[in-house]
């Protein structure tokens, strides 16, 4: 996950409220998937949740 502008060959989608880009190559591995906001020891961030058996 990058945070950068869509290209013209990226699928645009909005979850939970915030526009996310996907390469159109990997758009079918990340239907089921969701976007949260996590803190770790290390800080905070956005990780994409669900869909374990086939993420890579």
């Amino acid at each position: 996950m990058a945070l950068d502008e869509p290209t013209g060959d990226d699928i645009v989608e909005e979850i939970n409220g915030i526009q996310v880009a996907f390469d159109k190559n990997i758009h079918g591995q990340t239907a089921s998937m969701g976007l949260e906001f996590q803190e770790s020891p290390e800080g905070g961030g956005l990780v994409m949740k669900g869909n374990e058996s086939d993420c890579c």
